[in-house]
C-alpha cells in the first residue's frame, strides 16, 4: 500500500507547474509578436498567417505526441516509477528549445526563419508534452478523493500563477530593458530549476505505479468510451480555445487598441494575476461545496460576458477613462482564470477513476494524453483563427478590426462549450469515486 503524500510533497509536486507556465506563457503571449513585428529592430521575420500556420502545425505534432507519451508512461515500469523518468529527460530539451526560439537564423524576413520556426516549435511542443503528460498523471495517483485533488490542484495553481506572473509581468519588463534574447536566457534557466525540484519525490512510495497493458489505439478508444470524459472534453476545449485567442492577442490589445507601449502589457497581466490569486481559496471552497461542474460553468459564464467588450477597448465609456476600464475588465477575468487553473485537472482526475471500471487498469496519463491530442490541435487552430483575423481585418492602430473581433469570436466559442458542459454527469462520476474509496477503506 502506498503512503499518503505529506504536505511538503504536495508543495514540491506543485513547483514544476511554475516552470512549465513560465516558458509556455511567454511562448503563447510573445512568440507570435516576436516573429511578426520586427521585434529585433528590423522587419518582420515571418508573415502573420504563416506564423499562425506554423504554430498550428507545431501543436499538431504536440497533439500526436500526447497519446503516444501517455501510452508509454502508463505502460512503463522502472525503479523510479512510471512518470519521473519521462520528466527527467524532457525538461532540458523543453528549456533548450524555448531559448532557441528567440534566436532566429537570419535577420529580416526569410524562408530560413520560417523553416527554423517549424523545427523549433515542433521540438518545443513535443518536449512540453513529454514532461507535462506524465506530470499531470501523478495528480490522481497522489490524491484519491475529490477534496485532496482539489487541494493538490490548488497548490499547483499557485505555482502556475507565480510562473505565469513572472513570465507575463517580468518578460515585458525585461524585454523593454535588455531585449527578447536576454529575457529568454533568464527565464529559461529559472524554469529549468523549477522543473527538476519534484525529482526529490520517490514516486513508488506515494503513487500507484502498476503498469497498464493496452496498446495505443485500444487505449484511446477505451478512453473516449468514458461518457463523462467526452462532455468534459468539449466544454474544456471551448474554454481553452477562446482563452488562447485572447491570451495571444493581449499584447495587441495594449499596443494596438490602447496604443500603449509593450511594457504596459505586464500591468494588465498583473491585474488579472492578482485577482486570480485572491480567487484561489474562493475557487477551492466553491469546488468542494458546490462541485467542480458548478465552478466550471460559473467561470465560463463570466468570460462569456466579459470577452465581447474587447471590441470596445480604447473607447471611453460613462465618462471613465478607457485605460481604467480595460484594467477593471482584465481584473474581473482573474476569477475564471483561477478556475481554469484548478478545476480541469481535478475533473480529469475524477473522471479517470471510472477507467478502472471500464478496463480494470490504471491509465491516468492516457486521459491527459487524449485530452492533449484533441485540445492542442484546437489550440493550434485558435492561432490560425487569430492570424487569419489579423491578416484579413487588420492588426494595426490604423486598421484594428482584426484585433477587436478576437473577443466576440472567443465568447461565441465559449458559449458553445458552456451549453455542452451543462450535460456533464457529475453525480455519476462522484458515485463511482465514493464507491472506490469505500472499497479501499
Amino acid at each position: 500500500m502506498v503512503k499518503e503524500l505529506p504536505f511538503w510533497g504536495q508543495i514540491i509536486y506543485g513547483i514544476p507547474e511554475g516552470g512549465i507556465f513560465l516558458v509556455n506563457q511567454i511562448i503563447t503571449a510573445w512568440i507570435f509578436y516576436f516573429y511578426t513585428t520586427g521585434a529585433l529592430g528590423g522587419e518582420a521575420l515571418v508573415p502573420p498567417a504563416i506564423v499562425g500556420t506554423i504554430i498550428f502545425l507545431g501543436r499538431l505534432v504536440d497533439a500526436v505526441a500526447d497519446p503516444v507519451i501517455a501510452r508509454f508512461s502508463d505502460n512503463f515500469d522502472s525503479k523510479w516509477g512510471r512518470r519521473m523518468p519521462f520528466m527527467a529527460v524532457s525538461g532540458v530539451i523543453l528549456v533548450g528549445s524555448f531559448i532557441a526560439l528567440f534566436h532566429p537564423l537570419v535577420e529580416g524576413q526569410s524562408t530560413w526563419n520560417a523553416l527554423y520556426l517549424i523545427c523549433l516549435v515542433s521540438i518545443y511542443f513535443a518536449s512540453f508534452t513529454a514532461y507535462v503528460c506524465p506530470y499531470l498523471a501523478l495528480l490522481p495517483e497522489l490524491a484519491t478523493s475529490t477534496a485532496k485533488r482539489v487541494n493538490l490542484a490548488t497548490y499547483k495553481a499557485i505555482f502556475r500563477m507565480l510562473g505565469t506572473g513572472i513570465a507575463l509581468i517580468g518578460a515585458g519588463i525585461i524585454i523593454g530593458k535588455i531585449g527578447f534574447q536576454n529575457m529568454a536566457w533568464i527565464m529559461g534557466i529559472l524554469a529549468l530549476v523549477l522543473l527538476y525540484i519534484p525529482m526529490s519525490i520517490r514516486e513508488k512510495e506515494y503513487a500507484q505505479s502498476k503498469p497498464a497493458t493496452l496498446g495505443l489505439i485500444e487505449a484511446i478508444k477505451k478512453t473516449l468510451q468514458n461518457r463523462p470524459f467526452v462532455f468534459y472534453l468539449v466544454g474544456c476545449i471551448a474554454f481553452w480555445f477562446g482563452g488562447n485567442i485572447v491570451l495571444q492577442a493581449a499584447p495587441f490589445y495594449v499596443t494596438v487598441l490602447l496604443e500603449e507601449g509593450e511594457a504596459a502589457t505586464s500591468l494588465f497581466y498583473g491585474a488579472a494575476g492578482v485577482i486570480a490569486v485572491i480567487s484561489f481559496p474562493i475557487i477551492n471552497y466553491i469546488a468542494k461545496k458546490k462541485g467542480l461542474k458548478t465552478t466550471m460553468l460559473l467561470s465560463m459564464f463570466v468570460l462569456i460576458v466579459l470577452l465581447p467588450l474587447v471590441y470596445f477597448l480604447g473607447k471611453p465609456l460613462w465618462g471613465i477613462d478607457y485605460f481604467t476600464l480595460a484594467l477593471i475588465g482584465v481584473g474581473l477575468a482573474g476569477f475564471p482564470v483561477a478556475a481554469l487553473f484548478i478545476v480541469p485537472d481535478a475533473l480529469v482526475a475524477s473522471i479517470s477513476d471510472l477507467d478502472e471500471k471500464l478496463t480494470g487498469q490504471h491509465r491516468q496519463a492516457m486521459y491527459f494524453g487524449t485530452q492533449g491530442l484533441i485540445m492542442k490541435g484546437a489550440l493550434g487552430l485558435s492561432t490560425v483563427v487569430m492570424g487569419t483575423l489579423f491578416q484579413t481585418f487588420g492588426q494595426t492602430p490604423a486598421e484594428p478590426l482584426g484585433v477587436q473581433l478576437t473577443g466576440p469570436v472567443a465568447a461565441f466559442l465559449l458559449a458553445i462549450g458552456f451549453i455542452v458542459f451543462l450535460f456533464y454527469p457529475e453525480k455519476e462520476v462522484l458515485a463511482y469515486q465514493q464507491q472506490k474509496l469505500s472499497d479501499e477503506s
